[in-house]
């Protein structure tokens, strides 16, 4: 379809990493996905797709899973 895509694999923190790279790869969207923790839970295992949303150096498109 002629769309590009790259990708890495870094070990780390995924939230700062993706933040990172995108910012290096001067990106235009982020799409990344959630499992829709909410509460304690969310709080307990953190969520890579809220830090993004609140660091990233560009749009962020969360997609959101129809299952826990």
């Amino acid at each position: 379809a002629g769309i590009q895509a790259d990708y890495q694999q870094v070990a780390g923190s995924a939230g700062k990493n993706i933040c990172q790279i995108a910012q290096q790869w001067r990106a235009d969207l982020i799409i990344v996905g959630n499992r829709g923790r909410v509460g304690f839970r969310e709080v307990v295992l953190g969520s890579v797709s809220n830090y993004v949303m609140h660091h990233a150096p560009c749009s962020v498109l969360i997609v959101k899973s129809g299952q826990e």
